[in-house]
């Protein structure tokens, strides 16, 4: 790694938030709701029945994803999930854990540059502007008002020529997901996985997440230690 960026760019949902661990058992789980296997559900999330690089309604974004599984859902176990799910993003936007805050302020006053990049659908980040986070960005890049999603490098991209910097001196975090850390090593961007939200500890799984990235770190804290805005 080099010892000097001038920004760093963040993924957003399971590195800088978790959805699940927000809601704090508040709130059934969507696949509960909808009588769908956990797994398949989010399996399903991150495929291409979850339109992510358009404005989409959030009721019909669960309505296709849940029928894309099991076609039979009735309506109105549709609508309460997509309710359920809209509340459980709407806190994890609203309620990030402080030491995540904190810890991006101080970025922030060491001299960094802070930038987002999120795979995200239009509902899922409609708390945004709410959000403690929003403050503390000068570059928002969700993929639904972008048109683009990550690995394409073409995201990253459009963060590099928002903030007016070469590739070089950017620092990409995120939790791995979309391989997310392919996509910012195929643009040139240094990247480090973050695994503090992550449930899993298995060693081949997150080998997977990190595939492209420059090493790993367990908190966005270790951070201050390791990089400098010093020339």
């Amino acid at each position: 790694m080099k010892p000097t960026y001038k920004a760093i760019l963040f993924d957003l949902f399971g590195t800088l938030l978790s959805v699940s661990k927000a809601a704090m058992g508040q709130g059934q789980y969507t696949a509960d709701i909808l009588g769908l296997d956990r797994n398949a559900w989010n399996q399903a999330c991150f495929g291409k029945h979850h339109e992510i690089v358009r404005k989409t309604d959030h009721l019909e974004t669960v309505r296709r994803i849940a029928h894309s599984l099991d076609p039979t859902i009735p309506l109105n176990r549709v609508r309460q999930a997509a309710e359920t799910r809209q509340l459980r993003f709407d806190r994890a936007l609203t309620e990030i854990e402080p030491g995540i805050l904190d810890i991006l302020q101080r970025l922030k006053q060491q001299g960094f540059i802070l930038g987002l990049i999120s795979n995200a659908s239009t509902g899922e980040v409609s708390a945004w502007p709410d959000s403690p986070l929003a403050p503390l960005f000068t570059s928002v890049h969700f993929s639904w008002q972008s048109g683009v999603q990550k690995p394409d490098p073409a995201i990253y991209q459009l963060a590099l020529d928002e903030l007016a910097i070469t590739p070089e001196a950017a620092l990409f975090i995120g939790d791995g997901s979309s391989e997310e850390h392919s996509g910012a090593e195929a643009c040139n961007i240094d990247s480090l996985l973050v695994t503090y939200f992550l449930d899993s500890s298995n060693e081949l799984e997150l080998k997977r997440r990190g595939e492209g990235s420059k090493g790993r770190i367990g908190h966005i804290r270790e951070l201050l230690n390791m990089v400098s805005t010093e020339v």
